[in-house]
C-alpha cells in the first residue's frame, strides 16, 4: 500500500531541505535565516492548513520547485548571487508561514 503525502510531510520535506542547505552555506546571514525558517517551518507543520487538500496541493508544489534548492544555492559564486536567490524564495514561505500563523478555522 502506498503512502499518501499530506501537507505536512512536505513542509517536513521542505525544513530539510533547508536544513541541508545551511549545513552547506558559507554565509553567514543566508545561513541564519534558512536554519530560523525551518524552524519555524517545523514549529508549524502540524497546523490544520497543511492538513487541507490545497495546503497539500501547495506544498507539494513548492517541494517540488525547491528540491534542488540547496544544490543551486551552493553553486552561487559569491553572497550577492546567493542573496539574490535565496531571498525571494525565504519570502515566498515566510509569506505562506504568516499566513497559516493568523488564518482563522471556521467549522460549518
Amino acid at each position: 500500500m502506498s503512502e499518501v503525502k499530506m501537507g505536512t510531510n512536505y513542509v517536513r520535506e521542505i525544513a530539510e531541505n533547508f536544513r541541508k542547505a545551511a549545513a552547506d552555506c558559507k554565509y553567514p546571514d543566508i545561513k541564519g535565516k534558512l536554519v530560523a525558517l525551518a524552524g519555524e517551518m517545523e514549529l508549524h507543520a502540524g497546523k490544520l492548513f497543511f492538513k487541507t487538500q490545497k495546503g497539500t496541493e501547495d506544498m507539494s508544489a513548492l517541494a517540488a520547485k525547491h528540491a534542488s534548492f540547496a544544490a543551486k544555492l551552493a553553486a552561487c559564486a559569491d553572497e550577492a548571487s546567493a542573496q539574490s536567490y535565496a531571498t525571494p524564495i525565504l519570502t515566498e514561505i515566510s509569506a505562506i508561514l504568516e499566513h497559516v500563523k493568523t488564518m482563522k478555522v471556521r467549522m460549518t
